[in-house]
């Protein structure tokens, strides 16, 4: 008896749905923090009852659950990934009560550990997104899933294309029981029997044709030009950094002490035991710099895909070894610098793909 290898699928517009989650994740920690901070932080309760939102954040992601288990159509889904979403950004925004004795909501840690379970969604986001391989089971899975979006006719004609590509892809397959059920369904779907809608972009869709059409009528030596001066602004805050830190080094004793002591202070603010954390951004800054300033220069000598990669390198280690630090540092003030550094990101991300990648197909 052969054994068959077990086969998971992921879910059809399983991107969409992790990525809806994930704004949504972003959008509630961000705006959460920023109504206490402007309300004074007020409390539901009373002398005895305190109603957390972390408790709202349990009751959304539980919503979410139910949802996806008793409504099966792609729009009862994106429900569903938007209350997770937001759910999970009331659970983690008190994770420093529960990991700290005294409940501790300001607790230091508590801003880099919301960050770093961000940054590994972004990651699983990425790994959804991958190009999937040619099986045919799964081919012929995704294509029945399409199948019943055409129920609620939820499916249009890009998604049409998408399903007869999957039904050929099954096709192919050495499995009879595989390969006369997709041929069933492609003459089903061929026949005219599945109902489609208009296509009509989502708004997501939309926004993201509308920034690159701008940004292609931007053109290619302005786009490049962006880049370079987003790395001179690495380069110049990690070379003023480090100059101070010379300076410091060889400067009175009176003067170092006095820049020791604002950093042990800027420690304090935050709890911290050492200035260790300090330096360690600092280090880190400046090393990042230098990828910079070779990713300036490998782009300014024409040498632009080596170039691309050493800034990808620089934001990319921006956005977590520092911003980790920073997080824990600067606590929440260091969400502009990080959105700043993925707007970077997709900057490199869009010109690789407008300019760099088409010329190599060529």
């Amino acid at each position: 008896m052969v054994k068959r290898r077990r086969l998971v699928v992921e879910r059809h517009e399983a991107e969409s749905y992790i990525l809806i989650s994930l704004v949504a994740f972003a959008a509630t920690i961000i705006l959460v923090r920023l109504f206490l901070e402007l309300t004074g932080y007020p409390q539901i309760g009373n002398s005895t009852l305190h109603i957390a939102h972390l408790l709202w954040g349990g009751l959304l992601l539980f919503a979410s659950a139910l949802t996806a288990l008793i409504w099966d159509n792609p729009s009862s889904m994106r429900i569903a990934a938007a209350l997770s979403g937001v759910g999970i950004g009331l659970f983690m925004d008190e994770v420093g009560k529960f990991i700290t004795q005294n409940n501790d909501y300001f607790f230091p840690p508590a801003a880099p550990i919301i960050y770093g379970f961000f940054l590994l969604t972004v990651l699983l986001f990425l790994f959804v997104r991958r190009p999937d391989g040619n099986d045919p089971r799964r081919a012929l899975l995704l294509a029945l899933e399409q199948l019943q979006d055409a129920i609620y006719g939820e499916l249009d004609e890009e998604e049409a294309k998408e399903l007869a590509y999957n039904l050929d892809m099954a096709r192919q397959s050495d499995r009879p029981e595989i390969n006369k059920m997709a041929a069933l369904l492609a003459d089903y779907v061929e026949q005219g029997n599945v109902p489609f809608k208009n296509y009509q972009p989502s708004i997501a869709q939309q926004l993201t044709t509308t920034i690159e059409t701008w940004g292609r009528k931007l053109g290619r030596r302005w786009h490049r030009m962006l880049i370079l001066a987003g790395l001179a602004v690495i380069a110049f805050s990690a070379l003023s950094t480090f100059i101070a830190l010379i300076w410091m080094a060889v400067s009175p004793t009176a003067t170092t002490q006095a820049f020791i002591a604002d950093l042990a202070a800027a420690a304090q603010e935050t709890d911290a035991k050492s200035v260790a954390g300090n330096y360690l951004h600092y280090v880190l800054e400046v090393g990042i710099g230098v990828v910079a300033l070779a990713a300036m220069v490998f782009i300014l000598r024409g040498r632009e895909q080596r170039g691309l990669l050493f800034a990808m390198i620089a934001v990319i280690l921006g956005l977590t070894a520092v911003q980790l630090v920073t997080f824990y540092l600067d606590q929440f003030t260091a969400v502009i610098p990080t959105l700043f550094q993925f707007g970077f990101l997709l900057l490199i991300v869009a010109y690789q793909r407008w300019y760099v990648e088409p010329a190599q197909k060529t």
